[in-house]
């Protein structure tokens, strides 16, 4: 049997984001581990942070806490977590290690080089894009790239930074996958009526709702929306408001200030959002950046059309005017538009919504699990059962280093 570590500084991002992995692993036969902070830093609340790790158990996955210290934005190298990750390597023999962030990645590569374990690097965004100022590309790009160096294999969840990747980094192979994948059909239908959840979240039946779902951070820009919603106050709109972080005080205040407490709901993170989504009618995100955008996807999956900004992975999915309409980070005066267009018009915003069920197949999880299999096997050199290949005699040529988008 073959043994996988996926590593992480935080529990959340696994849970979040890893989940096709895993699952995919225990598919193929395998012993598979995970080490991560379970303790800290985590964008998901403890109850869900313990809730997954229980999960793990369940799965047969074993689990490390590893006190790993969250840089989402820039790597970094702990004496400590090296430690811990040594320990690990010499109690158990790994076939395989996956780092889903870049301090894992750079933690993980002095311990994996001297047992020859090859790293796979999976890239939930890189912390540098078009758009970004001069002072994140000084901060984060050199860093990022000299950490990349480390993976045998580089794996993109956009086009965007494939192509960076493809252009600048030394990763002995780079490939893509369309995002991470959304479980085809999931949201398509809610489990209560639209009435039911609507009172549930205190909005008026007739309002026209937009909703926001993720991690309430600077980067998520949330200010845009309700900046644009001030200026829109003759119309009945309302904005469901799902995650926690640590912009929520900042936005509870900028809400008072805009005088929108009536108009805005905060109801931090969230099991039923599949219902929530079908209570509401456009869905927004304005980021800052944004690497894979899965719950605009989950939205459209939904039948919503969206509103959001133009930069990184959202390209990736949007098409503006057809998807729904998208603009620059800060131009307020765009969302405002395009939230007045969408909010004035229930056959637009249906026909949006009809668009977009199809527009996200290529999303569907089925599509990066497809690319993920074929890594894995050929990795860890396993047949399509899972199983070991049988060993075979037989002299390799060297091959050239290759970059390929699937």
């Amino acid at each position: 049997m073959k043994r996988v570590l996926m590593l992480s500084d935080t529990a959340s991002l696994q849970d979040l984001n890893n989940r096709c992995n895993l699952n995919l692993l225990l598919e193929l036969n395998c012993d598979v581990h995970v080490g991560c902070n379970f303790l800290f830093g985590n964008t998901t609340p403890p109850d869900r942070v313990y809730a997954f790790r229980d999960e793990l158990e369940e799965a047969g996955i074993s689990w490390h806490q590893l006190n790993f210290i969250y840089s989402p934005d820039k790597p970094v190298k702990d004496p400590d977590i090296i430690t811990e990750i040594e320990g690990i390597l010499q109690e158990y023999r790994f076939d395989l290690i996956h780092c889903l962030s870049p301090s894992a990645l750079l933690c993980a590569a002095k311990p994996a080089a001297k047992l020859r374990i090859p790293l796979f690097f999976t890239s939930y965004g890189f912390p540098f894009y078009k758009g970004a100022g001069p002072l994140r590309w000084l901060r984060c790009y050199r860093k990022f790239k000299q950490t990349v160096k480390h993976a045998d294999v580089l794996i993109c969840t956009n086009r965007e930074d494939y192509a960076l990747a493809e252009k600048s980094f030394t990763a002995k192979h780079t490939y893509r996958i369309p995002g991470i994948g959304i479980d085809p059909y999931r949201f398509r239908a809610p489990s209560i009526s639209r009435a039911q959840m609507r009172e549930r979240l205190e909005i008026p039946q007739n309002a026209v709702t937009l909703i926001t779902i993720g991690a309430l951070t600077a980067d998520k820009n949330h200010a845009v929306i309700l900046k644009a919603m001030s200026r829109l106050r003759m119309l009945e709109l309302h904005y469901v408001i799902v995650g926690t972080g640590p912009k929520t005080d900042a936005l509870y205040q900028l809400t008072s200030h805009l005088n929108l407490e009536d108009r805005v709901h905060f109801t931090k993170y969230r099991d039923d959002v599949a219902d929530i989504l079908h209570a509401c009618d456009i869905f927004c995100l304005p980021s800052r950046r944004e690497a894979l955008g899965i719950a605009a996807l989950e939205a459209m999956e939904a039948g919503l059309p969206l509103v959001t900004s133009n930069v990184q992975g959202i390209r990736d999915f949007m098409e503006d005017g057809a998807t729904g309409f998208m603009f620059k980070p800060k131009d307020i005066n765009g969302f405002v538009a395009g939230i007045e267009a969408l909010t004035e018009d229930k056959r637009l915003r249906q026909h949006m919504g009809e668009h977009n069920r199809y527009a996200v197949e290529p999303f569907y999880r089925e599509n990066p699990e497809h690319i993920m299999r074929q890594l894995y096997q050929v990795q860890l050199d396993l047949n399509p059962d899972g199983k070991p290949k049988a060993a075979k005699l037989r002299k390799r040529k060297r091959k050239k280093k290759r970059n390929v988008e699937i």
